[in-house]
């Protein structure tokens, strides 16, 4: 065999092994490439969904706070012996007699509510001043009707009036829900209130 044969055939050879490995390399490469991009793609779509499911959680989260600071201004079936307890309360801070003359639960265009009566006695401007500290408690209150009387004592003459004990009538509705508050409800703070009123005075 001639030496210029023997040498075109080792060339041959040796180019055949570089394209197999080439072939082999590029093959590799393209897998690898593929591979990268399908792991992106899984990548870019979990970020996808953990935003989506941050903004969700978040979305939850804004609710379920909104919620709490609603249900601080309403009564529950589990807060209304707290809520009417404040009234007492505001009585004693104010120096009233305060009670509860009657409560039962309604519906006022579709919604529910606690109607409540109360009665105040004490000095006109202790029982202004309760008065006006129910109608500002942090609850959705609404106040119906406000009525003063200044009757004497029994024994006591109209010249004692300014001295006898008088007496107010309230009636009022606060917003009512039956699901429980997540939250504590607020508990009143008696000030002196600048609320106008319109009393019914009764001689």
């Amino acid at each position: 065999m001639k030496k210029h044969t023997i040498i075109l055939i080792i060339a041959l050879s040796i180019l055949f092994v570089f394209i197999g490995g080439y072939r082999w390399g590029y093959d590799s490469v393209i897998s690898l490439r593929q591979s990268v991009v399908k792991l992106d793609a899984n990548v870019r779509g979990k970020q996808k969904l953990l935003a989506r499911s941050g903004t969700e959680a978040t979305t939850v989260v804004s609710l379920i706070q909104d919620e709490a600071v609603i249900n601080r201004y309403i009564v529950t079936n589990v807060s209304v012996v707290k809520f009417l307890n404040v009234f007492e309360a505001i009585g004693r801070a104010a120096g009233t007699a305060v009670s509860i003359i009657s409560v039962s639960k309604e519906t006022q265009k579709g919604k529910p509510i606690y109607a409540i009566s109360v009665s105040v006695q004490g000095s006109f401007a202790a029982v202004m001043n309760t008065v006006g500290a129910i109608e500002t408690m942090p609850y959705y209150i609404t106040t119906h009707m406000v009525s003063l009387s200044n009757a004497p004592l029994p024994g006591m003459g109209s010249s004692d009036m300014k001295s006898s004990p008088w007496s107010a009538s309230m009636t009022l509705t606060v917003a009512a829900t039956d699901v429980v508050a997540t939250t504590t409800v607020q508990t009143a703070t008696v000030a002196t209130s600048t609320a106008p009123i319109t009393p019914h005075i009764t001689p």
